[in-house]
């Protein structure tokens, strides 16, 4: 009996320390994600910056309806680079 006892509570300290090692990971984890969203996000709100800026300069020399149609095709360019990048980083 005291065999029985004796592995199970190895087994018990086992779980509880495999237990704090899930939740380190689980952290950091997380930490990494949320830090990955927030470096997305930003990147995001500085290209439309940008675009918002060319569009200003735009709009004085070429006027309104040229300067939407280039900031336009811009977004489209830059978003079509980033597609083309993802599809080859998962090949």
């Amino acid at each position: 009996m005291e065999r029985i006892t004796a592995y199970f509570l190895s087994l018990l300290e086992v779980i509880e320390k495999e237990l704090g090692l899930l939740k380190k990971t689980a952290a950091r984890t997380m930490l990494g994600l949320c830090l990955i969203s927030m470096g997305v996000f930003l990147l995001g709100v500085g290209l439309l910056a940008l675009i918002w800026t060319c569009f200003m300069v735009m709009t004085e020399l070429i006027g309104v309806v040229g300067a939407g149609l280039l900031s336009s095709v811009m977004i489209l360019l830059i978003g079509g680079v980033f597609l083309w990048a993802s599809t080859r980083s998962l090949k």
